[in-house]
This record gives C-alpha cells, structure tokens and sequence, in this order.
C-alpha cells in the first residue's frame, strides 16, 4: 500500500510515518509542500492524508481520488466530516490508532473491488464515451475500425461493469480520466 502524507509540518508528517510503520508495517512518502508531491507522480499512491485545505487548492486531483483521502484536522474540527474520513491531530494515540486501522481497512476493502486495469486505448476510447462521443466519432478520431471501438466498449463493460454511457462518464469523471465531460 503506497500512502502520501502531504502537510507542511514535518513533526506531524514524521509522527504519521512512525505510526503507519509501527503498527501498519507501512512506510508512507511524505512531502512537506504540495509541489514537490505533485512534482513525484502523485497518481502512484493509493492513498493520501492531508488537510482540507490542500484538498481544495488542488481540486482537480484530489475530487476523483475522494474515496482514497483521510482529512487531518485539528482542535475539534468536524465541518468535514462528511466529505471524508478525519484524523484529528489532537485526539488520543489509542483513537488515532482506530481512525488509521479503519482507513487502512477500507482502503483493503477498495482495492480488492477494484476493476482489472484498463489498457491505454480503453482508457482512450473511455474518456471519449465520457465526452459524448457516438462509435464512428471515436473511431475516425483514433484511426480504427468501428468493431474496434466495439470491441474496446466491451471490455470496458466486462471490466468495469458499467453498461451505460452515464455510468462510464460518472465512472470517468470519479476517476480522473476527465475532469470536464462537456468540453469535446
């Protein structure tokens, strides 16, 4: 399990790491500013913690990856409870403990539900049933046959398991294959 611990407090940052190798027997990569993690192929981790407000500033990335975030908060924050999971710097080794094991624990459950891995033309021919693209548009765009694009449909769906072209795009956009599904 790959995790990135991205705050701007190294004594935070060092304490995390100390408890995810102790009782996790995971080391997590940390970054004392955003860029240098977006600088190291931020899309290889499976998991991230960080403050909210480095959620925010970074959206576009974070969005998709919602579901793979524990929010670190402090001094009794709970306005974002709701968006995901916390981790409140200030709460007791033991309670800090259960909040990890949980996260560790779904971030399990999530990757043991995972979809095959798509090839780089599903990928392609996915982000263009996102975009509305019809079967001949995706075909002249990416130089193959229609049946290709069939054929590449198919797998995306016994893949993935999605059957619609809503849920491809909602699958796309939650992913981060696209970001903006109205801009062909």
């Amino acid at each position: 399990m790959r995790i990135a611990v991205v705050t701007p407090h190294t004594l935070l940052n060092l304490g995390l790491k100390h408890l995810f190798q102790r009782y996790f027997d995971v080391t997590p990569a940390l970054y004392n500013r955003a860029e240098d993690f977006f600088d190291d192929t931020p899309e290889q981790f499976d998991a991230y913690l960080l403050f909210a407000d480095t959620v925010l500033k970074y959206s576009d990335f974070f969005l998709p990856r919602k579901s793979r975030i524990m929010l670190l908060t402090a001094h009794g924050d709970q306005s974002v409870e709701s968006f995901a999971p916390t981790l409140p710097i200030d709460e007791e080794k033991e309670s800090l403990l259960e909040r990890l094991e949980r996260f560790v624990e779904q971030l399990g459950r999530q990757a043991e539900s995972l979809p095959q891995e798509l090839s780089p033309r599903e990928t392609e021919v996915l982000k263009l049933v996102a975009k509305g693209f019809m079967n001949k548009e995706i075909a002249d765009q990416l130089n193959i046959s229609i049946n290709t694009v069939l054929s590449h449909r198919k797998n995306l769906t016994a893949k993935l398991g999605i059957k619609t072209v809503s849920g491809l795009s909602f699958y796309a956009m939650m992913n981060g294959y696209i970001s903006d599904i109205d801009n062909k």
